[in-house]
């Protein structure tokens, strides 16, 4: 008797979930693309010799649909831990996928 009766206040208690147990079970989130900052802004701030350039080149691999597409993401950044931080994000991103191409360079590059 005393379970069934804190079964019963458990599932009074918890309101919401008590009312659909699987809601937030099929919940699904797309990943986000990295952002790279922006080459003009960073350069004229602290030069283009100190400008960090990074360059992304890989496959993205929808996890649902199995279909694959060319993702790059490329821009600049204020140091080299930003830059490979940039790229980590990028191949997390394309997750599954293929990876082509990826780098950190410091210096002057045609923005």
């Amino acid at each position: 008797m005393r379970v069934a009766a804190f079964v019963l206040a458990l599932l009074l208690t918890s309101g919401a979930a008590a009312a659909n147990p699987i809601a937030g079970f099929f919940y699904y989130e797309e990943p986000k693309p990295p952002v790279g900052g922006d080459c003009g802004a960073i350069a004229a701030a602290i030069g283009p010799e100190a400008t960090w350039y990074g360059e992304f080149i890989g496959n993205y691999v929808d996890d649902f649909t199995d279909s694959k597409s060319a993702y790059s993401a490329r821009g600049c950044f204020k140091s080299e831990t930003a830059c490979w931080a940039f790229l980590h994000t990028a191949l997390t991103y394309v997750g599954r996928g293929e990876l082509v191409h990826m780098y950190c360079r410091q210096g002057v590059r045609s923005y």
